[in-house]
């Protein structure tokens, strides 16, 4: 029984219409004992600019699709022995209410039961029997491959602002981990920023670390608890996964040999999006284990950071006394902080703030960006892969998004952004 079929089958009341509030019928809790999805007014009064926003619609399907993953796993790992069947997730119910909802509006018919949904789940957005009003690219995506997740399903359940399900994802685990290890090993806020950027690269540097290098790291960073757990023990083991050897030496391991993550045996590619590395071999001394980046890992930090890596590298060539690079300013407030010195004696420097971005659907990242104001700049930019330029319509679609929601934040693609900091940072050096 695949992901949809147990999930489906030991949900009550599969085959019933929804209520108003996207609950079952037999569901006898109070809205007040669940945690409400972001915007809870599609009840009695059925408001229909909510019942059309689709984005949330398939945003909800998304987490859920996510909860009900992460509930499969656990019920393999702690119940071991059951079957690990319970309710579908609350934001999995919202989303089929709100879809029933559509359906009446428009007289169609919705899915009849839940195994029905995940069927659509697996069809083009587009291709729905009741429509969506999503963006041309959107419509093409899917939101299940097989029983796996899509990078547009796991990407719209990263950026939903559902704490019923984000609580859940082990991204946060991750970032949590990460923060507290820096604010335990720094004595001020400039060391604790040190440690952020340090831990921020090692995940897009390292997908797999050999233990020798995490002992190394410990050193560096030593602060540990009561129990003398190590805030870095910590963070590894939650970011990483723990892969024992039979005896030290050198372990021969496979890899893409652009983003160096870890691929099986046969495979053509590492699946990272936009990368066109080949897979290689190659060696990892270790002591008695390595550690492989878990899952979530690299999808959320790791493949994305690819982009903010990139940028970080080529404007380090260009740094000298003129710029100044800030990493991840202000603990991630943004990716990166470009300061361009005045060329006259009394001017003010010019500073840029930017935000790298590697999203499947441009609208769902317009949804999603928030402009931090803690770093003041004369301009603010998102950057985006030139592969994410070959969706018909990407940038368009991202400005026009990013319009009433933001103001002032330009839109470039990685290219034209080092182009035009190359140009500036000649200019404050003086040079042309």
């Amino acid at each position: 029984m695949n992901v949809a079929q147990e999930a489906a089958a030991s949900a009550s009341g599969g085959t019933q219409v929804p209520s108003v509030d996207g609950d079952f019928p037999d569901d006898h809790r109070s809205a007040a004992a669940v945690p409400a999805s972001r915007d809870a007014r599609l009840g009695g009064e059925k408001d229909s600019r909510t019942a059309q926003d689709d984005y949330l619609l398939v945003e909800l399907l998304c987490a859920a699709l996510v909860k009900i993953r992460l509930e499969r796993r656990r019920a393999g790992v702690q119940a071991r022995g059951t079957n690990g069947s319970g309710p579908l997730p609350r934001a999995w119910r919202d989303a089929r209410g709100r879809l029933w909802w559509k359906a009446q509006s428009l007289g169609l018919e919705g899915p009849s039961n839940d195994l029905e949904l995940f069927d659509w789940c697996r069809r083009p957005l587009g291709s729905w029997p009741v429509p969506l009003s999503l963006t041309e690219g959107d419509l093409e995506v899917v939101l299940l491959e097989g029983d796996a997740l899509s990078e547009f399903a796991e990407q719209a359940a990263d950026l939903i602002q559902h704490a019923d399900v984000e609580a859940e994802l082990v991204q946060n685990q991750v970032f949590a981990a990460l923060m507290l290890c820096a604010r335990m090993n720094g004595k001020d806020d400039d060391a604790v920023q040190r440690v952020y950027c340090r831990l921020r690269r090692l995940l897009i540097d390292h997908p797999v670390l050999p233990d020798r290098e995490v002992r190394a790291l410990a050193r560096e960073l030593p602060a540990a608890d009561s129990d003398h757990d190590s805030f870095l023990a910590k963070f590894v083991r939650v970011a990483y996964v723990h892969h024992p050897v039979q005896a030290p030496g050198k372990v021969r391991l496979r890899r893409c040999a652009d983003c160096r993550n870890p691929v099986d045996d046969g495979a053509v590619g590492c699946g990272a999006p936009g990368c066109t590395g080949a897979p290689e071999r190659y060696e990892v001394t270790c002591l008695g284990a390595y550690w492989a980046q878990h899952r979530a890992t690299r999808q959320f930090f790791h493949d994305p950071g690819l982009l903010e890596g990139r940028l970080l590298d080529r404007l380090g060539e260009l740094a000298d006394g003129t710029l100044c690079i800030e990493d991840w300013p202000c603990l991630d407030a943004w990716d990166m902080a470009l300061t361009f010195e005045a060329r006259e004696p009394g001017a003010e420097a010019e500073r840029w703030v930017v935000d790298a971005k590697d999203c499947s659907s441009p609208t769902l990242l317009a949804r999603g960006f928030r402009c931090d104001p803690r770093v003041p700049a004369r301009r603010r930019i998102i950057v985006i892969p030139m592969h994410r330029l070959r969706t018909p319509g990407y940038r368009t679609d991202l400005e026009r998004e990013l319009q009433g929601r933001v103001s002032g934040v330009e839109v470039l693609d990685e290219k034209t952004f080092l182009r035009q900091a190359t140009v500036r940072a000649r200019q404050a050096g003086g040079t042309r």
